[in-house]
């Protein structure tokens, strides 16, 4: 099973950005932050060939709850999804939250991985 899960879109980067933002609001997600990786790498002295933006993303009620039933699982935390060029075609991929929650052993969140899971996709099916 893949550890990820990326569709395509023909909307620009920013615009996607935006889009995925006001889905994932829906969801009870919000974006805490938003990494320009070709900028930070830039920076460094070090040429990125592709924009590529990675969007860190947060259920607070999901993140409580998971929080309160194992502290390491902030190790995971937050989401992530990444929209990046990669030729002419402009992708979203997500980190999915159920294989990360797979390295916990005996964890008690596959339901709530599951969750997340299922609105992050809705909102990025909704973005593409």
């Amino acid at each position: 099973m893949a550890f990820d899960y990326t569709v395509a879109t023909e909307k620009s980067i920013e615009q996607s950005i935006t889009d995925l933002t006001a889905a994932l609001k829906e969801g009870g997600f919000g974006v805490l932050g938003i990494l320009d990786f070709q900028a930070l790498l830039k920076q460094k002295g070090v040429e990125l060939g592709r924009e590529y933006r990675l969007l860190e993303v947060c259920n607070p009620k999901a993140a409580k709850e998971a929080l309160d039933k194992d502290p390491k699982v902030g190790l995971l935390l937050p989401c992530t999804i990444a929209i990046y060029v990669d030729g002419s075609i402009t992708r979203i991929s997500l980190l999915r939250p159920s294989m990360l929650l797979n390295l916990i052993p005996e964890s008690k969140l596959t339901n709530l991985g599951a969750e997340a899971e299922q609105k992050l996709k809705a909102a990025i099916d909704k973005t593409r």
